[in-house]
């Protein structure tokens, strides 16, 4: 009895093994119920990109009785880095090497990342941050507008502002935030110039966009940018304030009529001698009786309705706002760091110095 010969094989002894630890998305079911790898392309995986390889056995030998030799598969085109990374998602928990040329351009943009094919909290970070610079979302998710932010390609990356200067918006962080915090503080902010773009810095910018008479979002684009430089138009007595541009404020006058109602009671809403006062309903009575025609508003209303100037600026028979608690106080300025205003804490109108909290000087003249 004779035997067969086995039949060739294609697979080698042993499991079949797909390295998956490059994938930076899960698989997914797609249209058709297939399933499909939502961020490694198949050309990626063929390049034998480090994202998605597979350890496949050599071919078999060929036949001994009379078979042809088989012809040999051609190899596969290297993709550049360019084509080859760009093309894949990636997102946190993503390695090999588009991870590894992403760090590479992050690090182009100042990021001080170590190059190691894993997606992790600081490669994240520098993400977040490269995003917010370049305008587009912020969500750590590297797709075809934050490859293109990094690469410069022109068929992803955003139109760059009109400004020299980065976009920037809450969560920001570097040193073009410490330029945006010195300048508001010139601008009459007192922040902390930290790099940090946090609750207060966005107030600030608020602010001064109100004051400047632009869109008030948050977001520092070109036109925050120019105001905050003082190249923008800023409107002299702001938007619904009641006054118009160049009016005429007596600060003399404005002090006496507020002076005239020390030891006044405070009353919340209170805005006559009558009935006592709050912080805003004293500027208006003040204001009022010196000839200025202020329509009544809380102390934030004042704050965007007028025009905020350094401290440098400030004149006597001014308003002080003190930005804690959404813009919550005001006071009228005396000079030397003095001001008159009906104060809730001791419950009636009085003078004082300016304590250590924050806040901004805003002028209608």
């Amino acid at each position: 009895m004779f035997r067969n010969a086995p039949r060739a094989t294609h697979r080698a002894p042993g499991r079949a093994v797909i390295d998956y630890r490059g994938l930076a998305a899960p698989v997914g079911k797609g249209v058709g119920g297939a399933a499909v790898i939502g961020a490694v392309s198949a050309t990626a995986a063929l390049a034998g990109g480090a994202s998605a390889t597979a350890q496949a056995p050599a071919a078999p030998a060929a036949s001994a009785v009379g078979a042809s030799a088989a012809k040999p598969a051609a190899a596969p085109v290297a993709l550049p880095a360019s084509t080859q990374h760009t093309s894949v998602k990636l997102r946190l928990g993503a390695r090999g090497s588009a991870v590894s040329y992403l760090q590479q351009r992050l690090n182009a943009h100042g990021a001080n990342l170590k190059v190691d094919g894993v997606f992790g909290s600081a490669t994240l970070r520098a993400v977040k941050n490269r995003q917010s610079s370049a305008g587009i979302g912020v969500d750590g998710v590297v797709g075809p507008k934050t490859w293109g932010a990094l690469t410069g390609s022109s068929s992803s990356a955003p139109s760059a502002p009109s400004s020299s200067q980065p976009k920037l918006r809450h969560g920001s962080r570097g040193s073009a935030v410490s330029t945006l915090q010195s300048g508001l503080n010139n601008r009459g902010a007192n922040l902390k110039v930290d790099g940090v773009f946090g609750a207060a810095t966005g107030k600030a910018v608020r602010s001064l966009q109100s004051a400047a008479g632009i869109g008030v979002d948050g977001v520092v684009g070109p036109k925050t940018w120019n105001a905050l430089s003082g190249s923008a138009s800023i409107p002299s007595g702001g938007t619904g304030a009641g006054s118009s541009p160049g009016t005429s404020v007596n600060g003399s006058a404005v002090i006496a009529a507020a002076r005239a109602q020390l030891g006044v009671r405070y009353t919340w809403g209170g805005s006559r001698p009558s009935t006592g006062f709050d912080c805003s309903g004293l500027v208006y009575h003040a204001y009022n009786q010196a000839g200025v025609n202020l329509p009544r508003k809380t102390a934030k209303g004042y704050t965007f309705g007028g025009r905020i100037i350094s401290q440098s600026q400030a004149q006597p028979g001014d308003l002080v706002a003190f930005t804690g608690n959404d813009y919550g106080h005001m006071g009228i300025y005396l000079g030397n760091g003095r001001i008159i205003d009906a104060s809730g804490s001791r419950q009636q109108v009085v003078e004082r110095s300016i304590w250590n909290a924050p806040h901004v000087f805003v002028t209608y003249r």
